[in-house]
């Protein structure tokens, strides 16, 4: 599948899977833009999920995944160095999933309560005030006004605000939320766009889609 851009700049994501009412709201835009596999993200783009909705994007750099529930809203920067992109997720509300493999740059999530640093490479974060973060595998720096916090494979960490402590507990089964979403079959996609000096670039990236 071949996708055209126009606009002059790097990517930081592309949306790999979409289910329902996905908007895209561009920096300085007002009118959202309707979101579909190919649709390419910038730095400061963000993206909110309608009802019984799922995104899921990849970023350009390395094979990081984030999925983006129903009822989620946040906002994607990427600021690139070099060949790497220092990426963060300003959550506002909703439930996310991060699964990173051999990430590059730093990549953090910014939520109303905390800030939190990866270690880990699968990791819940559920924004519904209070922040939830349940670690899947490995672990991750969780920062705020209180101080540094380690969470663990397996423990999630409670933050009912930026001035204090959060619990950090074992997780239970049934606060893990449902992927939904088995990847299946490998495809690839091709993504032709404009960098910001105004040269036509292409990138192809290979992904899994589940069969529907």
């Amino acid at each position: 599948m071949m996708v055209q851009i126009g606009i002059s700049a790097d990517p930081v994501a592309i949306v790999l899977r979409e289910r329902g009412k996905v908007d895209v709201f561009r920096k300085d835009e007002t009118a959202a833009r309707d979101a579909r596999k190919g649709f390419v993200l910038y730095d400061g783009d963000k993206i909110s999920t309608g009802a019984s909705s799922l995104c899921m994007i990849k970023y350009t750099d390395d094979k990081s995944l984030l999925r983006i529930k129903e009822n989620s809203t946040c906002i994607i920067e990427g600021k690139k160095e070099a060949e790497e992109t220092d990426k963060n997720i300003i959550v506002e509300v909703g439930t996310f999933f991060v699964d990173l493999f051999r990430p590059k740059g730093r990549f953090t999530v910014t939520t109303p309560t905390s800030v939190a640093s990866v270690k880990g490479t699968k990791w819940w974060i559920v924004q519904n005030s209070p922040t939830k973060y349940i670690v899947i595998e490995g672990m991750i720096d969780c920062e705020n006004e209180a101080g540094k916090f380690l969470v663990k494979e397996g423990q999630t960490a409670i933050f009912e605000s930026m001035q204090s402590d959060p619990v950090i507990r074992l997780s239970t089964p049934e606060e893990i939320p449902s992927l939904e979403d088995d990847l299946g079959d490998r495809q690839s996609l091709e993504i032709e766009f404009q960098d910001s000096d105004g040269n036509t670039k292409k990138m192809i990236i290979d992904y899994q889609q589940n069969e529907e």
